[in-house]
């Protein structure tokens, strides 16, 4: 198709090269065309059956024969411009272009997943809250929602010591007893093992995920987990961590019934023998027994996801208290690691306490961790998308005010968003006044058509950053008088150059002894953030 190599973009050569290569093309087309007729003569494929195969082999022709031609002439005139160097780096580029292409489709797809995991599990929650306590019917439900959370996965969910609730692979074979029997030993959130052979044969990841699911204490069960290569399982585990917890608030709900029901027909054989009034007083109790019961359950659960340790974070000092003033406590907060080193602060009010408050804490947790990992930078998008979430898939009247804040240690710059909490402070050691962190959203829960707006301070060295609840400045005295904010900054002030446990203990003193004897009315949480002078 003309002068090889092609001289510049002259018209005469590119038009040239283009008949020609227009001609071969009608060739391969009128030969086609006539193999296609004489194949199918005799034959029962009638005329328009032919035509149209003729057709897909035509188009097949244009994509995979046509276009790239036709893109090899722009690369001869590049080779015969620019040479071997110049049509090596126009051939990277194009490299380069189809790389990028696949690594935007990936980190789409992913995306994808990971918002069609996170509705599964909400949805999961959602039905666990409203089965019937006398008939959570669980392994209907993982049955249901199990496959969609983990999309081709090598999955067992075990009931100890060997009830399976829920098994999904292909030729799945149960996990051998000695895997499960590891659980006992777990002081982690998950164990990551070696993945079944059988497993491995039909192309999955050589690890797989442990995770223990819990009751008051005692280990339930847990689930085993694979992934398809070339898929990394870890990327699992927030899911499996978050599916276990509603694994165990199910069957929590199923052995509150059933030892109610038990209970009750103790309570039955017990009043053949006894009189009446003897029967209604211990049916009193067993309710009082029960409600207690379900609280310190609850309550246990709320303790169990907040965080166990505290990060550490060098050149700075960090402390935190949650003091609950019932079983349960509509308090919580918690640390997300972040990229570069960042670290998420979260200090939360549910406004409520009971069972439902602590479903709705784990709901609402689960929410903004996830979410936190996706908009790293971007506290209010965090909280805006669980806000959001929460008010499509619940309706429940309860909602949270959340301190979120993103603290980068290096340069402890913190990006923060206020969702109707109590006001944080940031107090220097220099006697300036307080400035406060106050609030940029509504609280979690409420509506969903407002702004969303973050602040953003600078934490110098020797400076103190208290987050705190209103169980902290609304503790009331005998007097029914408030502890009050001007108090509290009082205490904080006249204590930055100490230790950060020594603050935190000045604090918490102070508050009990100010509530004196009268009863805790609310939940105390208090977080103190500490940049170490020099």
């Amino acid at each position: 198709g003309g002068a090889l190599p092609t001289i510049g973009f002259v018209n005469a050569n590119i038009v040239f090269a283009l008949e020609l290569l227009m001609a071969r093309v009608v060739l391969v087309m009128v030969v086609m065309a006539v193999v296609f007729f004489v194949q199918g003569y005799g034959r029962s494929n009638s005329l328009l059956d032919r035509g149209q195969q003729l057709f897909k082999f035509s188009r097949a022709v244009l994509i995979f024969y046509i276009l790239p031609e036709s893109f090899s002439i722009l690369a001869a005139v590049i080779f015969g411009q620019m040479g071997s160097w110049g049509f090596l780096l126009f051939w990277a580029g194009i490299f380069l272009l189809g790389y990028l292409g696949h690594w935007l489709q990936k980190t789409a797809v992913s995306a994808q997943q990971r918002a069609q995991m996170l509705y599964q599990l909400e949805q999961l929650a959602q039905d666990i809250l409203q089965e019937p306590a006398d008939d959570v019917d669980l392994l209907r439900l993982l049955a249901n929602y199990v496959p969609k959370i983990f999309q081709n996965g090598w999955v067992e969910i075990r009931q100890l010591p060997d009830h399976v609730l829920f098994a999904q692979g292909e030729g799945w074979i149960p996990t051998p007893d000695e895997t499960w029997a590891q659980l006992a030993d777990c002081d982690d959130d998950y164990l990551l093992l070696p993945g079944v052979p059988e497993a491995v044969d039909f192309g999955f990841d050589l690890e797989a995920l442990l995770i223990p699911f819990w009751h008051d204490g005692q280990l339930l069960g847990g689930i085993y987990v694979m992934r398809p290569l070339p898929h990394d399982v870890r990327q699992w585990e927030e899911s499996g961590l978050a599916l276990a917890a509603q694994i165990g608030a199910g069957l929590q709900r199923s052995v509150q019934f059933q030892a109610a029901l038990d209970a009750q027909a103790a309570a039955y054989e017990e009043a053949v023998y006894q009189q009446a009034y003897q029967a209604e007083v211990y049916a009193q109790a067993l309710a009082y027994e029960k409600v207690s019961q379900e609280l310190a359950v609850a309550g246990k659960i709320q303790m169990s996801f907040l965080p166990q340790e505290l990060p550490q974070l060098s050149g700075w000092q960090l402390a935190v208290t949650l003091e609950p003033a019932r079983e349960t406590s509509g308090d919580f907060y918690d640390f997300i690691s972040l990229g570069n080193g960042r670290l998420g602060l979260i200090v939360a009010d549910v406004a409520d306490k009971g069972m439902g408050a602590a479903l709705y804490m784990a709901l609402s947790r689960t929410l903004i961790r996830t979410f936190a990992t996706e908009f790293e930078h971007e506290p209010e998008k965090a909280l805006a998308a669980a806000n959001l979430r929460i008010l499509k898939d619940t309706t429940s009247d309860l909602f949270a005010t959340v301190f979120y804040g993103i603290l980068d240690p290096e340069t402890g710059v913190l990006t923060y968003c206020n969702a109707g909490h109590n006001p944080p402070y940031l107090q220097s050691p220099n006697g300036e006044k307080e400035r406060l962190l106050t609030r940029t959203a509504l609280p979690i829960g409420i509506f969903e058509d407002v702004p969303w707006e973050h602040g953003q301070i600078t934490i110098k060295p020797g400076e103190l950053l208290v987050m705190y609840t209103d169980g902290v400045v609304e503790a009331e005295d005998e007097e029914q008088d408030y502890f009050s904010e001007a108090k509290l900054q009082s205490i904080t002030r006249a204590n930055i150059d100490r230790s950060i446990d020594m603050i935190e203990n000045k604090v918490i003193t102070a508050v009990y002894d100010f509530v004196g004897d009268a009863p805790q009315l609310d939940d105390i949480t208090l977080m103190l953030l500490k940049r170490e002078s020099g």
